[in-house]
């Protein structure tokens, strides 16, 4: 378990942190962090994954297959971030930079945050939710491992007939991601996504809670401290329906749908609250395009909800702005969901 633990966050942490900070430094962003560099590295193995195992799963090539296909492309784009990273040494004056900023939030009040985060992280590593959801984002994921296929039976082991598709489900493949992590970190399914991915996804969703407060108020760091404790206090005593956000963020984070909507929605809010129409934006909205892109492989709600409320925002910001290039780089940012979308119609 420990050995899994280690991997599993070295996939979904380490890894997308460096290729993050690549990312970063390639668009020439000045205000490099490790949160924004956790999100950003994350949603690039969100569309490497995604760019693979639709055609790989139309193609009926196996899971094997694709896990090593994902495997070595990662690791080649995080070999060229540890060159771009390391170029000049820079990667150490980042980190300087932000353990420097560390010191600066209010000692006693983070400390009852990170308790807080903590006794949330151990909630998931120790208390399993179970619904009828695991016959997907389980099931599938334990079908895909043990037989080596990718889509070619169905939730009973029963084969699809020739031509048949799960539609839904070959657009929006987390579960055969889970289980690729599950093979990297040489787990089973069922345990990771049990107990393992719950305290990932808490620890991602809760950078991306301090991105919005360090957007909110400007970087106060008093004021972003309790903004983190405000929302670690609802998301603890939130749970009043099962379909609540601080329900399902606390004991559901495993499933997609879920992750879609408690980190990429309120991701998607801050890339337009603290960069679109401001400088470097063109950059931020090559991010919003691996948002839009990567966050497919989540949930077929990717389809709708993420792309909606990213145009209701670019229409606000269009009239705010008085630009109309911002529809242009919308539309260029919803393409591969609208071409997805297609090949969705011609198929169901």
């Amino acid at each position: 378990m420990i050995y899994a633990c280690i991997m599993t966050a070295v996939w979904l942490i380490v890894i997308p942190t460096i290729i993050g900070f690549g990312i970063l430094r390639i668009g020439k962003v000045e205000d490099k962090n490790f949160a924004i560099a956790l999100i950003i590295g994350l949603l690039v193995e969100f569309v490497v994954y995604q760019s693979f195992s639709i055609p790989f799963t139309f193609a009926k090539y196996s899971f094997t297959l694709l896990t090593k296909c994902w495997m070595w492309t990662v690791i080649g784009i995080l070999a060229i971030s540890i060159a771009v990273n390391f170029y000049e040494f820079e990667i150490w004056s980042i980190i300087k930079k932000n353990f420097k900023a560390l010191l600066k939030f209010p000692i006693i009040l983070s400390l009852i945050v990170i308790m807080m985060i903590g006794y949330q992280c151990y909630h998931g590593f120790k208390y399993m939710f179970v619904d009828e959801d695991d016959s997907n984002f389980v099931g599938k994921a334990n079908l895909a491992k043990t037989t080596d296929t990718l889509l070619i039976y169905d939730d009973t082991g029963k084969p699809y007939e020739e031509g048949e598709y799960p539609v839904r489900q070959i657009f929006s493949q987390f579960p055969h991601f889970t289980a690729t992590i599950s093979c990297l970190a040489n787990i089973h399914p069922t345990i990771l996504a049990h107990t393992i991915f719950p305290v990932i996804f808490i620890y991602v969703g809760y950078n991306v809670y301090y991105l919005l407060g360090k957007s909110i108020f400007k970087d106060d760091k008093e004021k972003v401290m309790t903004f983190m404790f405000i929302a670690a206090l609802v998301i603890l005593y939130g749970g009043y329906s099962r379909y609540s956000p601080a329900y399902r963020f606390l004991g559901r984070l495993w499933q997609g749908k879920n992750i879609l909507v408690n980190i990429i929605m309120p991701f998607i809010m801050y890339l337009y609250l603290e960069h679109i129409g401001k400088e470097r934006q063109l950059f931020y909205w090559f991010v919003l395009l691996l948002t839009l892109w990567g966050d497919i492989v989540l949930s077929s709600m990717a389809f709708t909800l993420p792309i909606i409320v990213s145009g209701i925002l670019t229409l606000l910001y269009m009239i705010k702005d008085r630009k109309i290039s911002y529809a242009f780089l919308y539309l260029i940012c919803i393409a591969p969901a609208v071409g997805y979308g297609l090949k969705y119609l011609s198929i169901k």
